[in-house]
């Protein structure tokens, strides 16, 4: 059996079945027209393919793959990442799952790849059977009301944090250029992470529009905290909102600070009266060590009863996991928390 990439006419054979299982809320019609828009996308042509193993001429497993660059402290690595690995219904139970990562892995290993990546919904034992290893996939939550956060304002003399001026606005793809200049200075930064160019961020902007104007399911407006403050770099968080739970998709300082950055999403979470803050660990790498946000951004600006406690727990979806075919990326494993962000998810 070989891999082989796959053209429309299949692609949509192969739709038909994972709807039940990857709809996001969205009609029949809907789904394939989302998947269409991706395929059909300036990014999606150039970096976005589907691979197939037959049996008996009959595709059996199939997965979409993507080409990516990787950057580690200023060094770009090219890798694959691969997503919406599928086993037909009728060819299940006969190891073609097993078969299909076996001969991707084969094929992976001529192209030069420095490593593949993924993210799971379906635990790690399968994908760690073919040599992939898991980075750590844990959400962290504040209790905003509890932390009594409080901003700019003097108490008995003593001095709240001041908040720099921020803008609020609905995420469109006019914000491309803004979020691929500071995710880029960022990103130079970090141990490790994908680099987005303009193109990306608008592939990844317009599927996200699509599911918030189409998914039955709720489907929040991304939105874009921003701030720039001339001389002194920005920063940026992308957020959503579902009742009084904002989820924090993705917190860049680029050179604005970290502490003012989370002053300031902070702020917005109390105009919006906002009850828990959520997120993916990458978020809160500039925390570190103590990862405490009372030692963080001064006592002064909490309650007394709140002790900057974060909360954690372990993720059951899009669980990172990567596969090192170079010898340097075997080091990230060593990063924690993981440097991922949820829009890096595949």
């Amino acid at each position: 059996m070989t891999l082989s990439e796959i053209g429309d006419s299949e692609i949509l054979h192969v739709l038909h079945e994972t709807y039940g299982i990857w709809s996001a809320g969205l009609s029949r019609a809907n789904y394939l027209d989302y998947n269409q828009l991706q395929r059909t996308h300036t990014w999606g042509r150039r970096y976005q393919r589907f691979f197939a193993l037959r049996s008996g001429g009959e595709i059996a497993a199939s997965c979409k793959s993507y080409d990516i660059e990787v950057m580690a402290r200023g060094k770009r690595y090219k890798f694959l990442g691969v997503g919406a690995v599928f086993s037909r219904h009728k060819f299940r139970g006969k190891g073609y799952g097993d078969q299909f990562m076996y001969a991707y892995r084969k094929w992976a290993e001529t192209t030069g790849a420095a490593g593949i990546l993924l993210f799971s919904d379906i635990g790690a034992d399968f994908y760690e059977r073919h040599g992939f290893q898991e980075l750590s996939s844990i959400d962290f939550s504040i209790d905003v009301k509890a932390a009594g956060w409080q901003s700019g304002i003097n108490q008995g003399g003593i001095n709240k944090a001041e908040i720099p001026d921020y803008t609020i606005e609905p995420l469109d793809q006019s914000h491309c250029d803004y979020l691929q200049r500071n995710h880029q200075r960022w990103l130079s930064r970090r141990p490790f992470g994908i680099i987005r160019d303009g193109q990306y961020w608008h592939y990844k902007i317009a599927k996200e529009l699509y599911l918030h104007q189409n998914s039955q399911l709720s489907w929040p407006r991304l939105q874009l905290l921003k701030i720039d403050q001339s001389g002194n770099g920005g920063g940026y968080c992308i957020y959503e909102v579902g009742g009084s739970t904002m989820r924090i998709l993705e917190l860049v300082d680029s050179g604005i600070g970290a502490q003012n950055l989370w002053s300031a999403v902070l702020t917005q979470a109390n105009a919006l009266q906002i009850r828990k803050l959520r997120g993916w660990e990458g978020n809160l790498r500039e925390l570190s060590p103590g990862f405490n946000l009372k030692v963080f951004l001064g006592q002064e600006n909490f309650q007394a009863e709140f002790m900057g406690q974060i909360h954690y727990s372990e993720r059951d979806w899009g669980r990172a996991m990567l596969m090192p075919l170079d010898i340097d990326v075997e080091q990230w494993f060593e990063n924690f928390p993981c440097p991922l962000m949820e829009l890096d998810h595949l």
